[in-house]
């Protein structure tokens, strides 16, 4: 495998990668990756710490889903990486169980 530092000026016929310098690369196939970003500013508003990752800015999380603003919580694809309905639904579950856990045993 190479890595391409190199930065893609166009994609072009089915999956021929025309580079930045010129250069063109011609592949079976490709697979590609959306950067994404909150749909919503409300977690920046809040106050949440916010972390710039290869697939897009992520509200940071501890591993109860916690934010760094005490009692938010965040989850799915605003949380975690890679962006994937069943890993953003099972990441719900989670939020949503320790979130219930700081509510009954809130700590302090």
């Amino acid at each position: 495998m190479t890595i391409e530092g190199t930065a893609i000026a166009r994609i072009t016929g089915e999956a021929d990668v025309e580079l930045r310098d010129g250069r063109s690369l011609g592949f079976a196939g490709l697979f590609t990756a959306t950067r994404t970003t909150p749909a919503s500013p409300i977690a920046e508003a809040a106050g949440c710490a916010l972390v710039e990752t290869p697939m897009g800015v992520q509200i940071r999380t501890t591993d109860s889903k916690e934010t760094s603003v005490s009692g938010i919580f965040a989850c799915g694809d605003v949380a975690r990486a890679p962006h994937s309905v069943s890993l953003a639904v099972g990441d719900g579950a989670w939020a949503g169980a320790q979130l219930h856990r700081s509510l009954v045993w809130p700590e302090g």
